[in-house]
């Protein structure tokens, strides 16, 4: 038996194979894709069939307390349940109302009576995508400036020797932030 247990395994290194030189890797991808989105379909059909299955539990429990003749307990059940979703309602509607009032706040006063009838997640959209278009470049780069800033005017009446300087200034600039550090001549 030992001799036998040898040989299976000289026989399986035998049989491992290196794979081919041209391997289609978009198609494995795509197999792997339409594989994913399979599993994925076949988890929501059992979520869902999971949901029918416990609501229609639900509904045969209360008719069969119905037909038990606790209809009295039956109610008091589905109250209590209103009453919890109720105080849960009143806590989420505070929340939002909360949170309208702060994008209204962001919004131009006279302004405001054109978003109120927005509903949450549209306000958010609005009021983030103005706030990301208010930034904008400064009018001038001040980066690499000296303290001094001229008119076209003033610089042409710089000295040669100034001018030539300042021109020396900014290559140096440029050349230490290039990412491949080509010097200028």
């Amino acid at each position: 038996m030992n001799e036998e247990t040898t040989q299976s395994v000289n026989e399986q290194d035998a049989q491992t194979t290196t794979p081919a030189g041209d391997v289609d890797y978009e198609a494995l991808y795509h197999k792997e894709k339409k594989y994913s989105q399979s599993l994925r379909s076949r988890a929501q059909d059992a979520e869902g069939k999971n949901e029918k299955l416990s609501l229609a539990s639900e509904e045969a429990r209360q008719s069969k307390l119905i037909a038990e003749g606790k209809k009295d307990d039956l109610i008091a059940e589905l109250s209590e349940k209103t009453k919890a979703m109720e105080s849960r309602l009143t806590a989420i509607d505070k929340a939002e109302a909360k949170k309208k009032a702060t994008y209204l706040e962001s919004i131009p006063e006279d302004e405001r009576p054109l978003y109120e009838n927005m509903n949450i997640e549209q306000l958010e959209h609005f009021v983030n995508k103005q706030n990301k278009s208010e930034v904008s470049n400064p009018t001038e780069v001040v980066q690499g400036r000296n303290a001094k800033a001229y008119t076209l005017d003033d610089f042409n009446k710089l000295p040669r020797k100034d001018k030539q300087g300042n021109y020396t200034d900014l290559l140096k600039q440029y050349e230490k932030s290039s990412t491949t550090k080509v010097k200028a001549n």
